[in-house]
């Protein structure tokens, strides 16, 4: 594997029974014909000094994880721990480094199978931690640093307190599972063929198919949602099964192939409007929230998203909530009726919306 496009792809089996809703032919996400279950949220905004260019907002119990980016200072910590009631800050960890117990980055998170604890995948240094929520200690409590035979693994979620699931770049699999010893357990999922692009590898497959990876608090339940195709792809571990749900676009926007032989990759223009954004699972729905915005309409007037389309774990979507704030990240806590959100205006703060009562009530 050319480890310069693995490096570009981070900084963006046994045969199983797979079941998929592939093609749809009608398109689940149009609201255009259905007048219930669309709402307008109105969100308010708290504003925390100590977070500075938030990346990712999670839940664990009654705390909010909130994740920086790679912009913030070498100095300052990676994660910050905040109360869900008040939205105070309780503290922060990581110390940014490649030292025991430092991380680099906290590009994902995973909530782990502790009630006191919680874990982030820190993605540049090849490694996870694992934080507790009640103590002042920075560092993290202990790590696992992925083995040479997981190299070109990356965006690990916990199957159990010893196995992963994760993406591995050039594979044929759509996701595969390794023990903590670097053993792969199994590939579940084969790429489809696209129409009239026979030139494409299980490289670029990946690459066009990205986006973001959660997985419930039972860790039963994972998920991926396409950054530029809008594909939500959820998988069921216990009987590793796919449902696959395209929308709202249900065509693959244009990209292009740059480079030859190994060093071929896939991109897709400046211009092309994202698609999902982010996803939280929880007890009764996914949570999917949906840009629509390109990248030059985030430089110009900070709009990146500002709609959330509420699904089942069968893939049917049953609401769509129109925000009147853009955010970029957002958790959910169903039995506070409340989804929380980081803004991305310039100063960026923690948005809370209500779920509309309705909803929750059926």
């Amino acid at each position: 594997m050319n480890t310069k496009r693995l490096l570009w792809l981070v900084s963006f089996t046994t045969p199983l029974f797979i079941t998929s809703c592939w093609n749809r032919t009608d398109n689940p996400f149009d609201f255009s014909n259905r007048t219930e279950n669309v709402y307008e949220l109105v969100g308010v905004k708290k504003n925390i000094p100590e977070i500075i260019s938030p990346h990712r907002i999670n839940r664990k119990g009654n705390f909010l994880i909130v994740t920086e980016d790679g912009k913030i200072p070498l100095d300052k910590p990676i994660i910050h721990i905040l109360d869900i009631e008040s939205l105070e800050l309780k503290v922060s960890k990581g110390i940014n480094g490649y030292g025991p117990n430092e991380i680099t980055d906290a590009f994902l998170f995973d909530a782990g199978f502790s009630d006191s604890t919680f874990w982030v995948n820190s993605t540049i240094s090849k490694r996870m931690a694992e934080f507790s929520l009640f103590n002042n200690n920075v560092l993290s409590e202990r790590e696992f640093r992925q083995p040479e035979a997981m190299f070109t693994a990356f965006n690990m979620q916990m199957t159990s307190d010893s196995t992963f699931l994760c993406f591995v770049a050039d594979d044929t699999n759509r996701l595969v599972e390794f023990n903590n010893k670097g053993k792969r357990l199994g590939g579940y999922g084969d790429w489809e063929k696209i129409d009239g692009r026979n030139d494409l590898d299980n490289f670029l497959m990946l690459m066009i198919n990205g986006g973001w990876f959660t997985s419930n608090h039972d860790q039963n339940i994972f998920v991926k949602a396409g950054a530029y195709r809008d594909r939500i792809e959820i998988f069921e571990y216990d009987t590793k099964s796919f449902t696959i749900i395209d929308g709202p676009r249900l065509e693959i926007p244009p990209f292009n192939i740059k480079g030859s032989g190994k060093n071929r990759m896939a991109a897709f223009p400046i211009e092309t409007k994202y698609g999902h954004r982010d996803i939280s699972i929880q007890d009764r729905y996914i949570y999917d929230l949906y840009s629509g915005f390109s990248e030059l309409d985030y430089r110009k007037d900070g709009d990146l998203a500002k709609t959330i389309y509420v699904l089942t774990r069968k893939g049917d979507v049953t609401a769509k909530f129109n925000l009147d704030k853009s955010v970029k990240s957002i958790a959910v806590d169903e039995s506070k009726g409340k989804i929380y959100a980081i803004s991305t205006d310039e100063e960026t703060g923690i948005i809370v919306f209500d779920i509309p009562k309705k909803l929750l009530s059926n």
